[in-house]
Order: C-alpha cells, then structure tokens, then sequence
C-alpha cells in the first residue's frame, strides 16, 4: 500500500508538505501541489476521508437553504452550487425553507445538527426570517452567507443580484420602442431598493411616463395570472406592453393573450425577468433580464470557500451582481388601439 511518506520521498518534499498538497491547503505552492497530485493518482494513493475529516473536524458538506423548487429560477441555481461544491471537493446538503420560509429555523437546525463546514441561505420574500438560527450558528463557529436581499442585515456575507437596474434598462427598452401605456403583472416590490419594480417604475418616471392604478395588477397563481390579463386588455385605454414579474409568469401571459386571438408582439409586446430557459423556447423567444445567475452563484460559493478556509479576513461584505437586458422577439413598437380590438373580437 502506498504512503504518504512513499509520494514524500518520491516528489522529495516532506511528509507534512504531502499532506496539506492532499488537503488542499494554500501553504503549498502551486507548482509543488500539482507535482504531489500527479504522483499519488499514479501511485493508486487514495485518501482516507473519514480519517482525515475526524482529525480535521471536517464534514466536507456545505448545506444549502432555498424556499422551494417548484420555481424555476431555485432548480438552476441549485444545480450551479452543486457543481462549484463538487468541484471543491464539497457534498451538498438541502434543505427547503418553504413559500413562505416558514421552516427556515428548522432548515438552520438540521444543518447545524449535521455539522455542515458551511452554510448558504437563499431568503426569500420575507427576507430573512431566521435571524436567530443565523446566530446560533455564527456562535458555533459555522460560516453562513446569505443570498438576496435582507433588512437590517446581521453581520454576515451577502450576495445580491441588482435586479433594479434590470428594471431600469427592461423601462428604458420598452419606452426606446415608443411604449407608454405599460402594464405590470405579478408580485408587489418586496427587495427594497434592489426591487426590479422598483428600477422599473423609476426608469418609466425619468422619462415622464406614469403607471395608473389599474396597469399593475397582482398575481402569482395561472389562474390570477389569466384573469390579470384579461381586464388589462379590456381596458378602454390596454396597454401595449405587458412586464411579467417572472419569466415563468410570462408563460401565462402568453396563453392568455394567445386564447385571446392577441398577437406578441405585433398586438402586445410581452417582457419578464430572470432569462431562464424556457424564456429563449418560448414562442416567440422573450425579452427578459438575466445573465446573472452564474456569477451570482460563483460569488455565493465562493465566499462561504473562503470563511470556510479562513481565508477572508476583511469582515462581512455585501457583493452586488448586475443582471442584463436580453432582446429578443417578444418586443416592438407599440400597435394602435385599432388592432388588438381585431384580436378581441376572435
């Protein structure tokens, strides 16, 4: 059986420099590390994890909290975290906080239990709700780093994505194309000033344009989605453009408008937000924000990687990742009030 002192010998270093090469550790250069690699996958050398994680006081797991899955923007940036852990040599642990975080506690708890090296908590529309749990683990030594946004945030690392400035350039898309009555469908701001509606709202007002009352209508369900859409057109001035919070939501939007006889975009340009797959299938392809999900996620592991590590001493830091305006053929200038009476009466 090979050794550690065996591979110690054969690259000429010492027996402790194998060892930290093997765990990954940064006292090693680079250069010597690769050597030490090299020589123990030639040499059949495999690692006792168990071993190595006892003395290390190491799970090599990193627990992960989203809401929910049915989603499907949590599906993808699961899958993200779970490549960049695998390829750190880290396992995943879920947990599911619920629609309405209602067991974020719980969900803190199991992985303190577990004894996770690291956590990272996705928080949702109530923000942080767990704040407690959150310091619990911060006293036992357990790095956390939160993703979204969060009022009055505790001293921990957050990643955030500016989704108002993807707002803001959504507003000046569609005013740019000659769009002034403009419609929203889905959720009410709850990210603060990082809101999408909220860039939104603040890129129409610099160009003078108001949404009225009766332009935003709430929903989240198909069936609210369906019925928003349906008095948005009937409206004696509808809208020539319909913002759907989400890229999923939009799906909606467009079986209404198409049950309707209303064409995208020659009757109604349609936009969402967050680029995620099913936005470039869609037919035709939608006009949506995005292009943020990876970065996001390479900055989320990342910064737990280093409180892990204990390579980061510069304290909690907020990092802000902007997403992009994506064109496609969901958007043109707006049609006369003419036409989408042609697409009412089928």
């Amino acid at each position: 059986m090979v050794t550690l002192e065996d591979i110690a010998v054969r690259v000429g270093v010492s027996h402790s420099t194998v060892s930290r090469a093997l765990a990954g550790s940064p006292l090693v250069n680079r250069e010597t590390a690769e050597r030490i690699r090299m020589e123990a996958e030639a040499a059949g050398y495999q690692v006792n994890q168990i071993a190595r994680n006892l003395k290390t006081q190491s799970t090599m797991t990193v627990g992960l909290i989203v809401p929910e899955v049915s989603n499907p923007f949590f599906p993808r940036l699961i899958q993200n975290i779970a490549d960049h852990l695998r390829s750190e040599g880290y396992a995943l642990h879920l947990q599911l906080s619920g629609a309405m975080q209602q067991d974020e506690s719980a969900s803190l708890a199991s992985l303190l239990s577990n004894r996770v090296d690291g956590v990272l908590l996705v928080t949702g529309e109530q923000g942080l709700v767990a704040r407690e749990g959150v310091e619990l683990l911060q006293r036992a030594k357990v790095p956390v780093v939160l993703m979204g946004w969060v009022e009055n945030p505790p001293d921990v690392d957050i990643v955030t994505g500016d989704d108002a400035a993807g707002g803001y350039a959504l507003a000046e898309h569609l005013v740019g194309l000659g769009h002034e009555r403009i419609a929203i469908v889905g959720k009410e701001p709850h990210r603060g000033n990082y809101d999408r509606l909220h860039g939104f709202m603040k890129g129409l007002e610099a160009h003078g344009i108001s949404l009225s009352g009766n332009m935003f209508e709430i929903a989240q369900s198909s069936d609210e989605i369906r019925e928003a859409v349906k008095r948005l057109v009937s409206l004696p001035s509808a809208p020539t453009t319909i913002f759907a919070y989400q890229d999923s939501m939009a799906i909606e939007v467009y079986r209404t408008l198409a049950a309707m006889g209303i064409s995208i975009p020659g009757q109604m340009s349609v936009v969402g937000f967050d680029d995620l797959y099913l936005a470039s299938v869609l037919s035709p392809p939608l006009t949506t924000v995005g292009d943020h999900i990876d970065p996001l996620t390479f900055q989320f592991v990342d910064a737990l990687l280093r409180l892990i590590r204990k390579e980061d001493r510069q304290g909690p830091r907020v990092k802000v990742i902007s997403p992009k305006l994506i064109v496609r053929a969901s958007t043109a200038p707006p049609r006369s009030p003419s036409d989408l009476l042609v697409g009412e009466t089928t």
